[in-house]
C-alpha cells in the first residue's frame, strides 16, 4: 500500500449516475455487477447518484431502494470491498452508510491509488467553479442545517414532498443533455495533474470521455464516467497498467484477460 493512500486496490472497477428508480432492468443489472464484482474480489467505486434521489436518514428511503441497500450491505459484509462519493442528488449518507453498506463515504472527493497510479475521484458536480448559482444551492442543501432540518420531521411529510422531487428529477434525466464543459474539465484535471495526480475520474455530465494528456514524460488520464443506463458501462484500472470503459454483460468477468 503508498503510503499516504490508505485505500489502494490492486485493481478496480468505477461507475456513476444510475440515477435507479424503479425494479427494472437498469436496477437488476446493476445489482449483477455488484454480484460479479463481489465474486471476483474487484473493489467497486460509486461516484454519485445511484439513485434519483438517495437520503441517508432511513426513515426516508423509498420502498424499491431498500432491497438495493441491502443488498449491497449484505455483500460488503460478505468482504466486498465499496466504496461511495456522494452526488449531487445524494443527502447525508455518511452518518447511516458508512461502515455499514460501504467502507468509506465522502461527501467530496476521494484519493487513492491502483499500483503505482494516483486516483483522484469525484462526482464532478462542482467542476465548474464560476457557477456560483449552483455552488451556493449546494451548500444549502448540504449543509448540517438542511440535514437536522430534514431528520426532524416526520416521514409522512418529507417522503411525499421528496416523492414529487424524485419524479421531476425523473423526468429532467430523460431531457439531460447540453454542451460538454470541456475547458472547465480539462483545467480542472490539469491542477490535479500538476499535484502529482495520475487519473482524474469524474462522473454527473452523462458522457462516456477518456481523454489522455502528456506531462513531464508520463500520461496522465481524465475519464469521465457515463450514465449507467446508456448502455451499462463502467471504467476498470488495474495495477498491471490496464484501464478503460467496458459494457456490462451479465456472466462475463468485469476486467478483460491480461495482454501477453
Amino acid at each position: 500500500m503508498e503510503k499516504g493512500f490508505p485505500i489502494s486496490p490492486d485493481r478496480a472497477i468505477f461507475l456513476a449516475d444510475a440515477h435507479l428508480n424503479q425494479d427494472d432492468i437498469h436496477s437488476r443489472n446493476f445489482l449483477a455487477l455488484v454480484d460479479r464484482a463481489a465474486a471476483e474480489k474487484v473493489p467497486l467505486f460509486l461516484l454519485g447518484d445511484v439513485f434519483d434521489l438517495w437520503f441517508g436518514n432511513p426513515g426516508l428511503t423509498f420502498a424499491f431502494q431498500k432491497p438495493i441497500v441491502e443488498h449491497l450491505r449484505q455483500l460488503r459484509g460478505e468482504g466486498l470491498r465499496i466504496y461511495y462519493v456522494e452526488g449531487n442528488r445524494d443527502f447525508y449518507l455518511r452518518r447511516e452508510h458508512e461502515g455499514t453498506t460501504f467502507d468509506v463515504v465522502s461527501a467530496g472527493d476521494m484519493q487513492t491509488a491502483v499500483g503505482e497510479k494516483r486516483l483522484y475521484l469525484s462526482h464532478g458536480d462542482t467542476v465548474n467553479r464560476a457557477d456560483f448559482a449552483y455552488r451556493f444551492w449546494k451548500g444549502i442543501s448540504k449543509s448540517r442545517l438542511a440535514n437536522e432540518a430534514v431528520a426532524h420531521l416526520p416521514p409522512s411529510i418529507v417522503l411525499p414532498m421528496a416523492g414529487r422531487i424524485e419524479r421531476n428529477l425523473k423526468r429532467s434525466n430523460r431531457r439531460h443533455r447540453g454542451a460538454f464543459p470541456e475547458r472547465e474539465c480539462r483545467e480542472y484535471a490539469m491542477r490535479l495533474f500538476g499535484k502529482g495526480v495520475d487519473f482524474v475520474i469524474l462522473g454527473h455530465f452523462h458522457q462516456e470521455r477518456l481523454n489522455r494528456f502528456s506531462r513531464e514524460e508520463a500520461t496522465k488520464v481524465l475519464a469521465v464516467l457515463p450514465s449507467w443506463k446508456d448502455q451499462w458501462r463502467y471504467f476498470y484500472l488495474t495495477a498491471g497498467g490496464g484501464y478503460g470503459f467496458r459494457a456490462f454483460k451479465p456472466g462475463e468477468p468485469l476486467l478483460p484477460p491480461p495482454s501477453p
